[in-house]
Formats: C-alpha cells, structure tokens, sequence
C-alpha cells in the first residue's frame, strides 16, 4: 500500500458509493462538490444518504445539492432512505419501504414498538429482521407480516452485538458479548428459530465481530495473550455448522488490534493496531497469514478505528488529529 493523499482539519469521514465524504468546520465536500454549511449544521449518513439539519432544515444531499425531503407515507421517517418510513399506534406496526424500485408496505401487529434492523435478510428474502431492544432482543417476521419467532438475551452480564448479525442463506448467527468480549456465538435457522450451534467463551475463544466471505465463511481477528506474547488470530466459522479454526498470524510483544477494529474486502481483512506508532495491515484469509504491513508512525497518543476499503483506496482517519490518510491498495 501506499499513501497518496493526506486531509488535515477533518471534523468526520463518511463513504457514500465508495467516495469519502469529508465534513469541515464550514463546509462539506461530496461528489467532488465543495457546499459551505452553517457552524449550527448536524450532518450524519446512512445506506449512502448523507442528510442533516442544515440552518434548521432538515435536508437531504440528492443531485450535488441539500435539498428538502421527499414526502412520506408514514409519520416516521427511517433515516438513511429517501422515502422509507414507519408508526406504531400501540397496536400495529406499519411500515413503508422502497424495495427493488417499488413500494413494500408491511403491517403485523405488534406489542411495542419495532425498529426494523434488515430487509428480506435470508436467501429467500422472506423473513425481516426487526429488534425492540437492540443488546436484549430481536424479532423475526416473514414477509407478510407473520410472526416467527424472537431471540431475547436472559444472561444479565451479555448484550447483543447490534452491530453484527451476519445472515448467511438461512443462517442468522447472533453473537453475545460483555464489554466487547465475545460471550457466546450462535447459528440458528432464521425461519423457525431452531438453535443449529453454539460457541461457548468458556471453551471456544473468539472475536467478537465477523464478516461473511466471498464463500460464505464468517472471518474475524482477536488477540490472545501466552506467557507475555501477544498473537494476532485470524477467526474463520462455517455459519452452518460452528466448526472454529484460529490461526496465529502474527506474533509480538505488544499487540492492540480489537476484533471491531478490522475490516473485510473481497478475501482480505484489514486491521488497525493501535499499539505505540499505531500500525496498519492486511491479512490474506486465502494464505492465512499477514501480506502487509504500515507504520503510520504517529506520536500522540490517539485511537485509530477500522479502515474504510473499496477496490484501490484504503481511508484511515485518525480522529483526535482530525486528520485523513489515503492509501492505493
């Protein structure tokens, strides 16, 4: 890798469509179009809108410019989409979502109210995914509106990882965990709910985040601790067994590379490590092993979060400097 551009004065770093989104303090840069915002603006993104309250309007970013919301179905808005919105009137649940350039209209009745958390996530696309609590429970319902099934975390000490739920075919794979520790993993059939496996911390230890492969493997990193060595694992679960493999990719005196740290694109994880000087590289899940390697050579201490990767640009933004480095892959 190599760095070929480098951002100071950086407040936030979003992607959209694969292209940084770079906030300043008076202005916003997206689409290759530079647009002045007031210091009071609130910008944030999601699914690839960029919207925000912009002089007390809330806007959109649509056709190199903020603009006013398209009009909704529903009372609630569900940020990140352009027409998508929802309400809950104590009894039932309504929902409105572009799907495949049409109009889904799902309605269920419901005893609290639901926060739709995927579409269509199996590979039939017919079961969505919804949660009312998003570290204790999530509901599954078909297409139709039909009740399937809710998984609900009892253990006091666990909360739901809402940040990963990696559904692969008909496999939801849901991980516990306890201050980003991973607790226990589990594989059920996403329609009925049945209990395929279980990973159990207290005799299968690994990372808490995972990302499906290109060949439906699920692939994380963790690092163990042995005699004052530190090990960097590579994590790999077949989603449809729980079958674990760990192999040590990289052993040193001191390593800090979290399992939410990491990144997947295409057969390649990459990590930031977060040790002294700060570090990043790239493992190949292929070769199983660590093909590179790059100091960043910071001397403040600052933490750095997982890297943004699309097919020729890795983006590492180092917040606390406000600062953005691009590197060609």
């Amino acid at each position: 890798m190599k760095l070929i551009e480098k951002y100071d004065k950086v407040k936030f770093l979003r992607m959209v469509n694969d292209s940084p989104v770079l906030w300043y303090a008076d202005h916003v840069e997206i689409e290759r179009n530079t647009i002045p915002i007031p210091d009071n603006s609130d910008l944030g993104n999601m699914d690839g809108i960029v919207y925000g309250k912009i002089g007390g309007k809330e806007l959109v970013f649509q056709n190199g410019e903020f603009t006013d919301w398209p009009p909704i179905r529903y009372k609630d808005r569900i940020y990140g989409t352009l027409y998508d919105s929802q309400e809950y009137d104590g009894v039932n649940y309504r929902l409105s979502y572009g799907y495949k350039g049409k109009e889904f209209l799902f309605e269920t009745k419901a005893e609290e109210e639901l926060l739709l958390i995927s579409f269509f996530t199996n590979k039939s696309e017919d079961v969505m995914m919804f949660t009312s609590d998003c570290e204790k429970k999530y509901l599954f319902y078909s297409k139709t509106g039909e009740f399937l099934w809710q998984y609900t975390e009892e253990a006091e000490d666990l909360k739901i990882n809402w940040k990963c739920i990696p559904v692969v075919d008909d496999v939801v794979v849901i991980i516990s965990q306890d201050c980003g520790v991973m607790g226990k993993v589990q594989g059920f059939n996403i329609r009925t709910g049945e209990k395929l496996w279980e990973l159990d911390r207290r005799d299968r230890i690994c990372s808490n985040t995972f990302f499906v492969g290109e060949d439906k493997m699920l692939y994380g990193c963790i690092v163990l601790y042995f005699g004052g060595i530190a090990e960097l694992n590579l994590c790999e679960i077949n989603p449809f067994t729980g079958k674990l493999e760990r192999t040590v990719v990289l052993k040193d005196n001191d390593l800090d590379v979290c399992s939410w740290n990491v990144t997947m694109h295409g057969r390649r994880l990459y990590y930031a490590d977060n040790r002294e000087g700060k570090e990043i590289g790239v493992i190949d899940v292929d070769r199983k092993e660590i093909v590179e390697r790059q100091p960043l050579e910071i001397k403040k201490n600052v933490t750095i979060g997982a890297p943004v990767v699309t097919d020729d640009r890795m983006y590492v933004y180092i917040r606390e400097l406000n600062e953005l480095r691009v590197y060609e892959l």
